[in-house]
C-alpha cells in the first residue's frame, strides 16, 4: 500500500523518500524544493519494454536497457567487425552469435560500448569444443561461467581486481558477466528449465567476472603462465561452482596455509570428488605473499595441492557419474588429475581470505582467448577496435 508519509528523519527529498514514494504533500516537506526538482525523465515505456522482454523469457529476471538501434550500433562500432559477422555457434539451440546479437545482449545487460571486445572474445572462448558448452547448459549441476580478464585492457575498462571484486559495485565486473549470461539465454537457448536444467542453479549465473591483480601476484599472472606476454590482454573462461571462502588469519607458513585451503576444497559432493578436473584458487594478495615468502613457486603450490587434496573413496563415489578407479590412491580419491589442473589467480583487497571454486570435473576445460584485432594481432586498446571496418 502506498505510504505518503514523509520519513521523519529527512526533509522529504531523500532518495529513500522518492523510491518509497514517501514524498507526501508539498506543505509537509521540510525544504523548499519544488515538485519539478523531484521529477525523473526516462524514455517512454522503458519499464514496459523491460517487462515484455521478461515475459518472453529473454532476461535473467532483472530489468534491462532497451536495445534500441542507436545503442546497438555503438556497440557494433567497438567490435571491429560487421554486424553479421559470426563469432560462434552456441548450443543447445545452435544459435548464431553474430556481432549484432552479442551487441544486443550487451546493451540489455547494461554494458558500455567499450566492453564489446571483451564480451565477443568471451563468447568465442566458450564455444571451444573442450569447454563443452552443451554439457554446461544441459546439466542439473549449478555450474556457472566465470570470465577472468588479464592484461592492460582490464585496467583500461576499469575491471575490479581488488576489494570486493567478486561482489557488486563495478560496472565492468557486473555487466560483462551478465552479458555473457544473457547471450546464453537468448542465443544459446539456455533458458532456466528449458535449455538450462540446473536443479537449483546459483547466484554466479547472474554474473561471474573479475580481473587478476597482476601487480600483487608474486608469481606469473594467469595469461603469462599460459604463454601470452604481460602486455597482451586475454579472457579466460572456466566452468565453476560458486566461490567458497577460505578464512585463515593465523597460518604463518606456506604449508599450514595450503593445508587450510586443501581442507576447504577436498570435500564430498563436488564434481571434483568423483570426476577429478580443474579447480580455481582465487588467492588474496596477503595469502599469496605468505606462501611466496616461504620460497614456494606457483608450481610448488599446484603440486602440493594435487598430492594432498583427497577425498575418502566411500564419500567421493557418490556423484552422478561412476568414479574411475584410476583416481583412487590407497582408499582416497584425487580431486585433480594433475598439478596443472590447479588454476591460481591473485585478486582481492586487504584481508587473509582466499576463494576456491570447484570445477565441472572432467567435463570441461578452461579456455584462454587472446583479445585480438581483425588482422590477428594483439589489441593494445579497446579503442583500436573502433571503426576498423
Amino acid at each position: 500500500m502506498k505510504n505518503n508519509k514523509i520519513n521523519k528523519d529527512t526533509c522529504g527529498c531523500s532518495i529513500e523518500d522518492l523510491l518509497s514514494e514517501n514524498i507526501g504533500k508539498i506543505e509537509e516537506r521540510l525544504c523548499s524544493a519544488s515538485p519539478e526538482d523531484m521529477e525523473f525523465y526516462v524514455e517512454p515505456d522503458v519499464e514496459k519494454i523491460s517487462y515484455e522482454f521478461y515475459m518472453k523469457k529473454q532476461t535473467d529476471g532483472l530489468p534491462i536497457i532497451p536495445p534500441t538501434g542507436e545503442r546497438v550500433r555503438k556497440f557494433i562500432e567497438f567490435s571491429g567487425l560487421n554486424k553479421d559477422d559470426l563469432i560462434a555457434v552456441l548450443p543447445p539451440r545452435s544459435g548464431k552469435a553474430t556481432v549484432e546479437k552479442i551487441a544486443i545482449n550487451s546493451v540489455m545487460a547494461g554494458c558500455i560500448p567499450q566492453f564489446m571486445p571483451v564480451i565477443q572474445h568471451s563468447i568465442k572462448a566458450i564455444s571451444a569444443e573442450k569447454f563443452n558448452l552443451p554439457g554446461i547448459n544441459a546439466t542439473t549441476h549449478p555450474v556457472a561461467i566465470c570470465t577472468i580478464l588479464n592484461g592492460p585492457i582490464g585496467a583500461e575498462i576499469g575491471i575490479n581486481h581488488g576489494s570486493g571484486c567478486l561482489g557488486p559495485g563495478n560496472i565492468a565486473n557486473a555487466t560483462i558477466g551478465r552479458a555473457v549470461r544473457l547471450c546464453l539465454i537468448n542465443i544459446a537457448g539456455a533458458i532456466p528449465g528449458i535449455g538450462d536444467h540446473a536443479t537449483l542453479a546459483s547466484p554466479s549465473k547472474y554474473s561471474f567476472c573479475f580481473g587478476e591483480a597482476e601487480d600483487e601476484n608474486p608469481w606469473e599472472p594467469l595469461h603469462v603462465e599460459r604463454g601470452f606476454s604481460k602486455n597482451e590482454s586475454t579472457v579466460t573462461v572456466m566452468a565453476l561452482d560458486s566461490p567458497h571462502n577460505v578464512n585463515d588469519h593465523r597460518s604463518k607458513t606456506a604449508e599450514d596455509l595450503m593445508d587450510t585451503i586443501i581442507d576447504t576444497a577436498a570435500v564430498a559432493g563436488c564434481n571434483n570428488s568423483h570426476v577429478p578436473g580443474e579447480i580455481l584458487i582465487i588467492m588474496s594478495p596477503e595469502h599469496a605473499k605468505t606462501i611466496a615468502a616461504n620460497g614456494w613457486s606457483s608450481e610448488d603450490v599446484k603440486k602440493y595441492f594435487h598430492e594432498n587434496a583427497l577425498v575418502p573413496v566411500e564419500l567421493g563415489d557418490r556423484g552422478g557419474r561412476k568414479l574411475d578407479e584410476k583416481w583412487i590412491v590407497d582408499g582416497d580419491v584425487w580431486i585433480t588429475r594433475k598439478p596443472d589442473d590447479v588454476v591460481i589467480v591473485v585478486a582481492g583487497g586487504t584481508g587473509r581470505h582466499t576463494m576456491i571454486c570447484h570445477g565441472f570435473g572432467t567435463s570441461s576445460e578452461s579456455v584462454t582467448e587472446l583479445i585480438k584485432l581483425v588482422d590477428g594481432t594483439a589489441a593494445p586498446s579497446v579503442h583500436d577496435f573502433k571503426n576498423k571496418v
